[in-house]
Formats: C-alpha cells, structure tokens, sequence
C-alpha cells in the first residue's frame, strides 16, 4: 500500500472517531499536530481539537456528519463533508432559541498533513455563512438580477 492510501484510510478512520465522538480512540493518530484554525485560547495540538469538538457538539446537538469526498496528494488528505444539526448557540453573533433552530447540509473541509503515519498539521473551515443564515442570524442575500424574495 503506498502512503497516500495509507494516509487516505487513516484520515477516514479519524473522521469516522469524531463523528462517533469516540474522543479517547484518537491520540494514537495524531503527533504534536498543528492547527491553523483554533481560535484564541484553544490550544494546540490533540487536546485543542478534543475541546474545540466538545464545544461543537454543546453547540450543535444531534449533530450528523456525512463525509462526500476524500483523496489524497502527497503528505495531505482533503476530506470535504456536509452537516446537519439542532444549533443551540454558542457561535458568538449567532442566538438561538431555547429549544434551538434546525441547520441542514452545512459545508465543511478539512486538510491534513501527515508524517511517518500520523497527523501533523491541520485546516479547517466550516460554512459559517450558512449557519448565519440557517439559524436566522443573517438574511439571504439579494441575487442581482433577482426577482425580490417574499
């Protein structure tokens, strides 16, 4: 097996612990990883992705995650999923009622560098756009050209 099919079945193993949120299962995939997508204050490495996931699925509850692509080039796996959720706030600038506001098929990408089998580097996106707009934070916007919406 060469190593961008090694690397493209450990990615998937990966994705497949945090969609099963089976936290404890993923250190021994990880080595000093670097994140180029935490916010202030969450720290580097497994320990910093483990908490920004945990406050994910505080605010997205019920949360299902579908993976759609994934290949590999090189030492980096691309995986591009889509979500669906019951958003329960938590996103600054983004209120939710008490009971929630359903989000659906939200885009997500991620890229991970590996080295000698374990992952070293990670980028990540999620569409924040959309869950603006899904949770009612932000309106669609007018398409020019566009008849006007009702």
């Amino acid at each position: 097996m060469g190593d961008e099919q090694r690397n493209t079945d450990i990615v998937r193993k990966v994705e497949q612990l945090w969609i099963d949120n089976k936290l404890e299962q993923l250190d021994q995939y990880f080595q000093d990883e670097r994140s180029h997508d935490r916010p202030p204050g969450v720290p580097q490495g497994i320990a910093g992705a483990k908490m920004a996931h945990t406050g994910a699925m505080q605010s997205f509850k019920d949360r299902k995650l579908v993976m759609k692509d994934i290949f590999a080039g090189g030492d980096r796996v691309f995986v591009r999923s889509t979500f669906s959720a019951q958003y329960m706030g938590g996103v600054p600038g983004i209120p939710a009622p008490s009971n929630g506001t359903p989000i659906k098929d939200i885009e997500s990408w991620s890229v991970y560098r590996l080295k000698d089998g374990k992952i070293v580097e990670h980028w990540g996106l999620n569409d924040g756009f959309m869950i603006a707009m899904q949770a009612g934070a932000l309106e669609m916007p007018q398409m020019a050209g566009a008849p006007p919406s009702r």
